[in-house]
């Protein structure tokens, strides 16, 4: 238990949260994640997506 609030504290004190990312980009917001070129997977605004799509990217993680 000790070691479960010490684990806390830390996070708290350094301001450092992990926050996992869905499928399509991060959790609430209006990101979604494409696989640029078959090789990088970027996390872009949806108002990007269609270009990318139209010159072969895809959506999702690579």
């Amino acid at each position: 238990m000790k070691l479960i609030l010490a684990a806390l504290l830390a996070v708290a004190v350094t301001g450092c949260v992990v926050i996992p990312l869905g499928p399509l980009g991060k959790i609430g917001s209006d990101t979604v994640l494409v696989c640029h070129k078959g090789k990088k997977t970027m996390e872009l605004p949806r108002e990007a997506l269609n270009g990318h799509l139209k010159h072969g990217d895809r959506r999702g993680r690579c």
